[in-house]
Parts: structure tokens; C-alpha cells; sequence
């Protein structure tokens, strides 16, 4: 299939388009579609870049810590982007037990609700990272969820929930969108999936953009949550990022799940990986790229973003 451009909304919207697996994604005001199981050149998803670089940013701003009370702006150079200008705070949070820190905020441009979580950038964050030990994700049900991750969310997740409750009253034509970078992309998506089941009718509005994420829970989780959210979930993968490929497979039948978008090299080329419902890590995306050749640079990289001024940024408590 050849790439379709034609006028839309200025939201994200996705949706499965074909019998053959083919998808279409929606970005400000540009249609795009993209067939799993093919390679683009960086050219042909010049769309897919920008909206990578945007949902990074605000990946970015989470994990800056940026606070209510000191604006949108306080984040560096990732906040001050034209792509994301005119963004109002609404709520952010830092916890430390069980340690998480977010944002929420609105995008009146591009009619979003944007719940972001920040990644790694606290030392103690290392501990909820190696909390590897798999929970039960609903009480009787054979399905596993990453500890650490469970636990961060579940922390948050009701006052998030009450935020989000006031604003999609207030704004009935946003979308919401669920983003995060490494850690955070794990708890973004577990965080959209809780929120999607406590929440009447916002299915149908959560998209979720992930980036450098590890793997969130089993093979049996990993099937859950392809059936709730894996036809609006883009699990955007960074050429030799090792942390993708963590926990390893074979600990606790850890899995990932849809959909991979690899960016193949620095250009930015890009591999969309096959669409399953069921638990699948297609061998042509990033897992073909073997554990000692991965560099944790790449995990950083993410079409130049995080940007300099965070690379550099010091490690809190």
C-alpha cells in the first residue's frame, strides 16, 4: 500500500484500516498509512518522525520534573519546541513511595489530553526497574505484570483518574494521550489500560505512544492487553536499545506487546512489525539485533531526543 496523505483532524487518531493489517495513523492534519511486516525509508514517514519527536518531548518534560507551579516552559529545550507551545499543566505528581512522577496536561492546538510519565532519572527509580518479580494484574487471573511498574502505577493511578475524569467532561473532542520514555513508557501503557477500565467510555479516546519501553509483563498479560489496547498502542523502538530487551524472556515468560515501530538506524528508517493478537515479538523488528551489540546510547536516542540540555541533567534521589 502506498502512503495515503489527505486532510483529518488535529488530534492523533488510529485505527485498524484493513482485513490485511494494514493501519492508518493520523497525525495533526495528515493521514498516513503504514502496513505491518514492511520497511519505510526515513523519507516516506517524514509524519511518523514528527509525531515521534512530539510525544518524546512531553516524555521529555515528565522526566524534568517539571512542576505545576513553575509552567510548561521549565522543562528545557524540550518544552520549547513550536510543536509543543501553548501546552497548560493541569496536574503533575512525585512520588516517592511508591516512587512515580508525571504530568498531565492540554494541548487545545491539537485537541489532547496528554498523561505523561518520566522515566529513569532518579536513582531510587532503579529499584522500582529491577523489581522484576511478576504480580497478579486482576486478583484470579493467570497474568503477570512487572512488580515495580504495578506498583508506581496502582500508587498514582486514582488521582490521575480523578484529573482526567474533570477533563474529559470539560473537553469532550480531546483525545487522550498516554506517553512515556523507558520506564515511563511502561507505566504510560499500564496506566492507560487500568484508566481504561475504570473509565466508561474513554476507550474509544486513548492512543498510547511509548518509547525505549522493557517488557511489562507475560505472555498472558501480554495477550490482555493486545485485546483491550494493542490496535491504538505504538511501542516505538530505537535501533540497539538494550532496555527494550529487558527483563529477558525467558524470566517469568516476560513478553512484550503491539505494536513495535523500529527505527532501524540514525536516518530513521522504519520497520513496522507484524500485527498479532495474540503474544509476539516479530524477529525482523529490534529483537534481530543481538543483546552485545546494544548500546545503551541508542536508549538515549530517539531521533536525537531525549535533547542535550536533559542528557546532561543530574540524577536525583
Amino acid at each position: 500500500m502506498s502512503v495515503v496523505l489527505g486532510l483529518l483532524q488535529t488530534f492523533v487518531v488510529i485505527a485498524l484500516l484493513t482485513l490485511d493489517g494494514g493501519r492508518m495513523l493520523a497525525m495533526g492534519y495528515r493521514d498516513i498509512e503504514l502496513v505491518p511486516g514492511k520497511q519505510y525509508k526515513a523519507q516516506e514517514v517524514a509524519e511518523l518522525h514528527n509525531i515521534v519527536r512530539k510525544y518524546m518531548r512531553y516524555s521529555t518534560a515528565a522526566t524534568s520534573f517539571v512542576e505545576l507551579k513553575s509552567g510548561w516552559t521549565s522543562c528545557g529545550l524540550a518544552c520549547n519546541s513550536p510543536d509543543v507551545q501553548d501546552v497548560v499543566l493541569n496536574y503533575t505528581w512525585h512520588v516517592d513511595i511508591p516512587l512515580s512522577d508525571g504530568l498531565l496536561a492540554v494541548h487545545s492546538k491539537d485537541k489532547e489530553i496528554v498523561v505523561a510519565w518520566a522515566g529513569t532519572h532518579r536513582y531510587r527509580a532503579l529499584i522500582t526497574d529491577m523489581s522484576v518479580l511478576t504480580l497478579p494484574y486482576i486478583p484470579g487471573a493467570a497474568m503477570g505484570v512487572h512488580g515495580g511498574f504495578l506498583d508506581s502505577v496502582q500508587g498514582i493511578i486514582d488521582n490521575v483518574q480523578q484529573h482526567i475524569e474533570r477533563l474529559i467532561a470539560d473537553y469532550p473532542d480531546y483525545m487522550v494521550i498516554f506517553t512515556g520514555h523507558s520506564k515511563g513508557g511502561a507505566e504510560a501503557a499500564l496506566s492507560a489500560l487500568e484508566l481504561v477500565r475504570k473509565i466508561e467510555g474513554i476507550k474509544s479516546r486513548v492512543r498510547v505512544w511509548t518509547f525505549g519501553e522493557p517488557r511489562l509483563g507475560d505472555i498472558e498479560f501480554a495477550e490482555f492487553y493486545n485485546q483491550q489496547l494493542g490496535s491504538v498502542t505504538y511501542r516505538v523502538t530505537s535501533a540497539a536499545d538494550p532496555v527494550v530487551a529487558m527483563p529477558p524472556n525467558f524470566l517469568f515468560n516476560y513478553c512484550h506487546h503491539n505494536l513495535e515501530i523500529w527505527l532501524m538506524n540514525e536516518a530513521g528508517d522504519v520497520y513496522v512489525s507484524e500485527n498479532r493478537t495474540a503474544c509476539f515479538e516479530d524477529p525482523k523488528a529490534s529483537s534481530s539485533v543481538d543483546f552485545y551489540y546494544r548500546s545503551i546510547l541508542w536508549h538515549k536516542n530517539y531521533l536525537g531526543l531525549p535533547p542535550p540540555d536533559h542528557a546532561a541533567a543530574l540524577f536525583s534521589w
